[in-house]
C-alpha cells in the first residue's frame, strides 16, 4: 500500500492525511479483545482489592470504561500510561500495509518511537486535547526531522465523538511556543502563540488512519455522546533521525553526533521495524518488544518548555 500522489500532496502540503481502509476488522480486533482482556483483569484486581464495587463485565467494550470511572478513575490512568505491550498492539504496530505507507515518507530505515492508548471517555476532561504540535514533546535537535504520527480509531471517529482537528499547512514553520498545563497534564500553545490557519475537523472512520507531521498543529475535543471514543496513535522516523535503539546489545543503530540528543523522545525505547540495511536487527516478536519498553532506562527530556 502506497500513498496516492493527491494524498502525498496533501501530506507535504497541508502536513496530514487520512487513509480510508488501511486495517481491516480482522486487523483490529485482536487489539480490541486485548483491551478487553487488559481492562476485565485489572477491574478484577479493582474489585479484591475493594476499590470497585463491581466488574461491570455486562458493559461492552464502548462504555464499560466509563462505567468503572463512575466510581475510580485508577484503571483509566493505569491503561493510558502507554505501558500496555502485548502481542496484537505489537502486530498493528508492523502492520505491513502501515510500514509500507511509513517507507514512502521516512525511507527503508523506519524506526518506531512513542505510542499511546487514548481512551477519549465522554465527559472526563483529560479526554479533551489542547492546541499542541507533537515536536513540543520531543528534543528540539529533531524539529527538523519527520517523525510521522499514525492516528488509528478503534471505532469510528466522528466530531460529536472528539475526532482530531489540525491547522493545515503551517506545518514547515516554526515550533510554536508551549506552556506547560500540569492541571490537565498536557502541553498547550497558548493563544497568543497559535499560528494563523483555519482549523479542520477531521473525522476519521474505524479502519482509517490519520497521518500527522511532527510539526502539524493539532488537538482533539469533547466527546458529546455516550460511547467511549477509543484511538492508539503510532509514531515512526527514518533511521537517519537520533534514536536508541541498539541493534545489538552495546551496539548503536547509527553514528551519534556530538551535538544530538540519545533519541528525539529519550524517555521511552525506540524499536527497528523496518531495515534494508540490517534485517537481522529489526524487532520481529512481541517478546523483544516487551523486553526492550520495560528494560529501557528512560532519561529526560531538555527542558525546553518552562
Amino acid at each position: 500500500m502506497q500513498l496516492s500522489a493527491n494524498q502525498r500532496r496533501q501530506f507535504d502540503d497541508e502536513g496530514y492525511v487520512v487513509v480510508k481502509d488501511l486495517f481491516t476488522s480482522a486487523d483490529l480486533q485482536p487489539v480490541i479483545d486485548e483491551l478487553r482482556g487488559e481492562i476485565d483483569r485489572r477491574a478484577r484486581r479493582l474489585v479484591a482489592d475493594g476499590t470497585l464495587s463491581r466488574t461491570y463485565a455486562e458493559e461492552g467494550f464502548e462504555t464499560r470504561l466509563s462505567r468503572i470511572m463512575d466510581e475510580t478513575e485508577e484503571l483509566y490512568w493505569s491503561i493510558s500510561s502507554g505501558k500496555l505491550d502485548g502481542p496484537a498492539l505489537f502486530d498493528l504496530l508492523v502492520h505491513p500495509g502501515l510500514l509500507e505507507l511509513i517507507e514512502g515518507l521516512v525511507g527503508p530505515e523506519i524506526i518506531s518511537s512513542a505510542y499511546r492508548l487514548r481512551p477519549k471517555v465522554p465527559g472526563f476532561y483529560h479526554g479533551i486535547v489542547p492546541w499542541h504540535q507533537d515536536s513540543g514533546y520531543f528534543e528540539p535537535f529533531c524539529d527538523r526531522a519527520l517523525l510521522v504520527t499514525v492516528w488509528i480509531p478503534l471505532v469510528d471517529a466522528t466530531p460529536e465523538r472528539g475526532c482530531l482537528q489540525v491547522i493545515p499547512g503551517v506545518h514547515r514553520g516554526p515550533i510554536a511556543e508551549h506552556v506547560r498545563r500540569p492541571e490537565i497534564k498536557y502541553l498547550e500553545i497558548p493563544s497568543s502563540a497559535m499560528p494563523a490557519g483555519d482549523a479542520v475537523t477531521v473525522p476519521v472512520p474505524k479502519g482509517g488512519a490519520l497521518l500527522l507531521t511532527n510539526r502539524t498543529p493539532h488537538c482533539s475535543t469533547e466527546n458529546t455522546t455516550d460511547v467511549i471514543r477509543w484511538s492508539l496513535d503510532f509514531r515512526y522516523q527514518g533511521g537517519d533521525a537520533p534514536t536508541n535503539f541498539e541493534a545489538a546489545p552495546g551496539e548503536p543503530f547509527r553514528e551519534r553526533q556530538p551535538d544530538e540528543p540519545p533519541a528525539c523522545y529519550p524517555p521511552e525505547a525506540d524499536f527497528l521495524v523496518r531495515s534494508r540495511a540490517r534485517p537481522e536487527a529489526v524487532v520481529r516478536t512481541w517478546e523483544r518488544f516487551q523486553a526492550l519498553r520495560r528494560g529501557h532506562a528512560s532519561l529526560p527530556l531538555t527542558a525546553r518548555w518552562p
